[in-house]
């Protein structure tokens, strides 16, 4: 029988059944839409390192990584020398983020938190919210978000969201409404999705398929998907000055083919 109380959870949350141990299996896949066959640490590092470049940041700059998850791009910044602050609201992945940086020998300082109300974490020099972690709420909240990391950020400072899935990638084919992808633990995530045209967002459920035929589903989940022009005027509305829209961590400028949306938004 379903949990009544878990039913009633927004989907991000911890208790609802897609941040957990099902969702770091499937994080973990040989291939993903627009990296071909990277595994996923060589995509960290890439990820961590177009960071440092879209962001202009060096050694002892302090940044916010939100949400951090279960710590990967945290550590893979720290270890490039910059003074991190991870902030979730999961408490499970925070536990594991933490052991994560203790493999790796870095400090980071990861806190509790919810990103629409930041924790006393700042003055940064930079925000990053990566792998399609934003428009999980209202639009109205959306901005709040943004608006709370505009004031973390010591003047001059970058907010930097990057996504993969955009309403380009949706119409024509790169991001499918039916995939298959096979896990490094051996299983096979199942992931469905469609855009809504009414709301914008993109509501999928993934499951994960074993060798035996066991289907093991993730709590389906929704994300609002925002457009360069709908973005950028997002972040002015949230108190940013100016902001570039790349669509690779080169850094060439964004348009409907690129692989990536990567704003960087300046205070």
């Amino acid at each position: 029988m379903t949990d009544v109380a878990t039913e009633t959870l927004p989907w991000w949350h911890e208790s609802a059944g897609f941040f957990g141990d099902l969702y770091m299996e499937a994080d973990d896949s040989l291939k993903t839409f627009f990296e071909g066959e990277r595994l996923l640490e060589n995509r960290t590092e890439r990820e961590a390192d177009g960071v440092i470049k879209l962001c202009g940041l060096k050694p002892g700059d302090a940044l916010v990584d939100c949400p951090s998850g279960y710590g990967r791009h945290s550590v893979a910044l720290a270890e490039r020398g910059l003074n991190v602050t991870g902030v979730d609201i999961n408490t499970r992945f925070l536990g594991l983020a933490r052991e994560r940086a203790a493999r790796h020998g870095v400090a980071v300082n990861f806190v509790q938190g919810d990103m629409r109300k930041l924790p006393a974490v700042g003055p940064a020099d930079a925000v990053i919210n990566m792998f399609y972690s934003f428009g999980f709420f209202t639009e109205e909240e959306d901005v709040q978000v943004a608006r709370g990391f505009q004031e973390i950020l010591r003047p001059g400072g970058k907010f930097l969201m990057h996504t993969m899935v955009t309403v380009p990638a949706f119409a024509d084919g790169r991001i499918p409404l039916e995939e298959r992808r096979k896990l490094r633990s051996g299983s096979t995530l199942v992931s469905r999705r469609r855009l809504n045209p009414v709301s914008r967002r993109e509501e999928g459920i993934w499951s994960l398929l074993d060798d035996d035929g066991t289907e093991r589903s993730l709590t389906p989940y929704d994300a609002r998907i925002y457009t360069d022009e709908e973005f950028t005027a997002l972040c002015r509305e949230a108190g940013f000055s100016e902001v570039e829209v790349y669509g690779d961590w080169d850094g060439r400028p964004y348009e409907d083919s690129a692989p990536y949306l990567i704003a960087v938004a300046t205070k």
